[in-house]
């Protein structure tokens, strides 16, 4: 991913123009005289401390000069700005919004607390490009503000380091469920640690879609929540340089590199911008969502099968026929029993392997939340349409529904790692 050291005449070309359109902007020669690592004059260290906020660099840099000078350092690939690089990495602090709204309910980042992050997005761009390592305690300060970029660095950190770290982003992370939990989630697949199978599988949380239906009535039907676009449009931004970002899929595309091998591959690809995107919808990409299905590929991964292999699901719909509530009650149970019973399944096997210990077993099940909808009366309004005689309209809708056995969710006991939940479909 990263330029090469030696150029062409046109590649020189570029570089050198380059170089000139910052000058243009920056009104003198000054600055390209200027050694990377040298201290910033008087001026602009006060203008940039009356700018300071709570984060970022505390106005110790001026980000706009911050971010020429690292992208200089990476067009030409050079290795002797790497320490003056990672000296900036290390200074970082996570952004606190101090900003309040027009109406005073929330709070966000101010323009100057958005320039430091735009410039230290080019500093770790540089950093990556450039191949070099980053310590631990810098990529605990970054991870909040630069989740994606920390999961690459950390991705390439030999597994007998980062397998501590990648532990702790999984277990506390910073943003749970994002792209950083997720590549150390299959980091740690591939290179299990003590006890990292046990909570894995036990992070997961099957949903399940329980109906209560009449007895002979058809089935209900199930549907599935869309994703979120992009937005493609950004303002021009003519005097900074170009912000290399990237973005990190199971999906292969063109010019995507494997950043975590495995059944279910990890990639990345890089892409140049104005401005930091991130990597949610509001900032107009997506990075990586670990939720139970994804969990459940990475069990399969450490049990070296395929996910289909793994004979439960995590979203599941049951149909259960009533006629008495001891009646609908045993067999909501049984359809419980059944489903851990599959698990237990999955946690011996992996005991079975030596990635869990037996006193681990019971922990490490998936917790299972029912979600229950009585679907009686439903269905009789569905039956009944409106061409039906009165004798059905007299039992149907509320009135029909009125005259239904209730169903006391109370009086069910479940097992352990059984929860009733609110309906949310």
């Amino acid at each position: 991913m990263a330029r090469k050291a030696s150029y062409g005449s046109a590649e020189l070309a570029e570089v050198l123009m380059t170089l000139l359109h910052r000058l243009f902007y920056a009104g003198c020669l000054a600055i390209l005289l200027t050694p990377f690592g040298q201290a910033q004059g008087p001026s602009e260290t006060q203008t940039s401390s009356a700018n300071s906020s709570p984060g970022g660099w505390l106005g110790k840099e001026e980000p706009k000069a911050v971010a020429w000078r690292a992208y200089d350092a990476m067009l030409i690939h050079d290795g002797s700005a790497i320490p003056e690089l990672l000296s900036l990495a290390s200074e970082w602090q996570p952004l606190s919004a101090q900003t309040p709204s027009d109406d005073g309910r929330w709070r966000h980042l101010s323009s100057e607390q958005e320039e430091e992050r735009d410039a230290m997005t080019v500093v770790l761009d540089a950093l990556i490009q450039l191949k070099a390592p980053v310590p631990g305690s810098t990529l605990r300060s970054l991870a909040a503000d630069f989740d994606n970029a920390t999961a690459i660095i950390l991705a390439r950190v030999p597994i007998e380091e980062s397998g501590p770290l990648s532990l702790e982003f999984y277990s506390a992370p910073v943003k749970p469920g994002f792209s950083l939990q997720y590549v150390s989630a299959a980091l740690l697949a591939l290179h299990p640690l003590p006890r990292f199978a046990g909570k894995l599988l036990g992070d997961i949380t099957v949903q399940a879609k329980v109906y209560a239906v009449a007895p002979g009535g058809p089935g209900m039907g199930s549907g599935s929540a869309g994703d979120c676009g992009i937005d493609s449009s950004e303002p021009d931004r003519g005097d900074w340089p170009k912000i290399g970002q990237y973005k990190v899929s199971t999906q292969m595309s063109e010019g995507a590199l494997v950043l975590v091998p495995g059944s279910e591959p990890i990639y990345v690809s890089r892409e140049e911008s104005t401005h930091y995107l991130g990597n949610e919808c509001a900032g107009g990409w997506r990075g990586l969502y670990l939720g139970r299905e994804e969990r459940r590929a990475l069990v399969a991964e450490m049990l070296g099968v395929p996910a289909e292999q793994v004979p439960w699901e995590t979203d599941l719909q049951k149909d259960i026929e009533f006629r008495s509530l001891e009646q609908f009650t045993g067999e909501l149970l049984a359809f419980v029993k059944e489903q851990q019973a599959m698990y237990r399944a999955t946690a011996q096997a992996l005991e079975a392997r030596g990635l869990l210990a037996h006193s681990e077993i019971q922990q490490s099940l998936p917790g299972l939340e029912l979600y229950l909808e009585d679907a009686r009366g439903v269905q009789q309004d569905h039956e009944c349409g409106d061409d039906s005689d009165d004798a059905c309209s007299v039992n149907s809708g509320d009135e029909g529904r009125n005259e239904l056995e209730p169903i006391s969710k109370e009086a069910i006991e479940l097992p352990a790692r059984v929860v009733w939940a609110e309906w949310r479909f």
